[in-house]
């Protein structure tokens, strides 16, 4: 008879206890891939939120230092500081005006520009979840020096969270303009208004162009460059600014916050001339999805090792009942490698049961857990809802690798736990052991 079948009667012949010890491996098995599936599923439900509520995570720029155009008499402290134009005769920002804008454009980065097709290029790329693509240029509105970004609306508003529109909608054709609150104000505009466009200043010759304003928007600040600015449609940007299928720069949303530093390095390599920064925030995005992930692994991984324990308890108990059986079988001429194949035999058939039934229940549970919370959220608890504690819905994710985990570490747990009362029934003395049990 072969050792898998003398374990398999010894299990039998002790059903009680070998229930009671399959049963602390399916509860363990049960417990860790429930929560595996848990923070799967909370991951995935963290990083939808947070690519929603984040602005792009990578800035696709001109590698290039823009220059000032030769305009002298700034001072940009280094280290950090604030900004000093020259004298208050108003010469810096008219120099700085002239030529279409150039100085200015240049100094907030607009100045330097790189092929719209790098959009596509990056799009490309693994890992990435949406691209933006956006014209920085110096434009008038009625004839008032105005910051113009050129954006794609859809792609704009799903990789940067958009602008806040107080009143109207972003544009949704050529033609169309959204105006900063306080430059509507100044210019006594409002939706539906007509206002002109052009890429300088109002002549005989520059008529300008005709737009709609279909939204006002709020920059949160009445102050500053963004209180005289305006969006318009990526095409329309670049036909005032003369910058065919040319942008200043691209905004990128990744998949997952982990992935931004490796996909800024594949656009780096992907692109010559450009540099890719990173958002500064990123590494506290990334570390929350891992964080809840590791919580919930050590949670389950501690039930595991509960049912590990009660395991080993077991085989040696049964080792201890088994005493005079075990010196009998060496007294016939069982090898120490036999006795050792039964005990480790009876290991891995508690440990496999357990964990395949484990699984089961866990599957089960992780597929009806969410219906089962969004159902109990709304009941009434000491004045209050079940909601406000569950936090809504719960979010389960199976997935094969967590199933196939979980199955291996139960089966994994049980063997291990029979190593030692294997190893001690294979050491046993057969003369000792049937005079002892005698």
């Amino acid at each position: 008879m072969s050792s898998m079948s003398l374990a398999y009667r010894s299990l039998t012949r002790r059903k009680t206890r070998a229930i009671l010890s399959i049963s602390g491996i399916i509860v363990g098995v049960t417990m860790i891939l429930v929560l595996l599936s848990l923070a799967s599923g909370t991951s995935a439900s963290t990083t939808n939120l947070l690519r929603a509520a984040v602005t792009a995570q990578i800035t696709v720029t001109n590698s290039t230092t823009p220059q000032l155009g030769g305009l002298t008499g700034v001072h940009i402290p280094t280290g950090g500081g604030q900004f000093t134009p020259p004298s208050g005769d108003g010469s810096f920002f008219r120099n700085f005006s002239s030529n279409g804008g150039g100085g200015f454009a240049a100094f907030f980065g607009g100045g330097s520009t790189i092929p719209e097709s790098d959009v596509n290029t990056i799009a490309g790329l693994s890992g990435v979840y949406s691209v933006s693509p956006q014209l920085t240029s110096f434009g008038y509105v009625d004839n008032t020096s105005t910051f113009l970004y050129g954006v794609n609306p859809s792609s704009f508003t799903q990789t940067t969270t958009g602008i806040d529109i107080t009143n109207g909608s972003m544009p949704t054709s050529t033609g169309q303009v959204v105006l900063n609150g306080v430059l509507a104000q100044n210019l006594g505009v409002s939706v539906g208004d007509t206002v002109t466009l052009s890429n300088n200043s109002l002549s005989s010759t520059n008529q300008g162009k005709s737009f709609t304003v279909v939204g006002i928007y709020s920059a949160g600040s009445t102050f500053g460059p963004e209180s005289r600015s305006a969006y318009v449609e990526l095409l329309d940007a670049q036909t005032l600014a003369n910058k065919t299928s040319l942008v200043t720069e691209i905004d990128v949303k990744v998949t997952n916050p982990s992935l931004v530093h490796s996909v800024a390095s594949e656009i780096d390599n992907a692109l010559g001339g450009v540099t890719a920064t990173t958002s500064s925030g990123v590494a506290n995005q990334a570390s929350l999805s891992s964080s809840l992930a590791i919580f919930f692994i050590v949670i389950g991984g501690v039930a595991l090792l509960a049912g590990a324990f009660g395991v080993t308890n077991t085989m040696i108990m049964s080792i201890n009942e088994r005493t005079r059986e075990i010196g009998t079988l060496r007294a016939i001429g069982a090898k120490k490698g036999q006795i050792l194949r039964i005990v480790m035999g009876e290991s891995f058939m508690i440990g496999a049961m357990g964990a395949l039934a484990g699984a089961f229940i866990g599957i089960v549970i992780a597929l009806i857990l969410p219906y089962f919370s969004s159902s109990v959220s709304s009941v009434s608890f000491f004045g209050g809802s079940l909601g406000s504690i569950l936090g809504g819905k719960l979010s389960t994710a199976l997935t094969f690798d967590n199933i196939f985990l979980s199955v291996g570490l139960g089966i994994v747990v049980g063997v291990l736990a029979g190593v030692y009362p294997a190893y001690r029934a294979a050491k046993m003395n057969p003369e000792e052991a049937i005079r002892y049990a005698q």
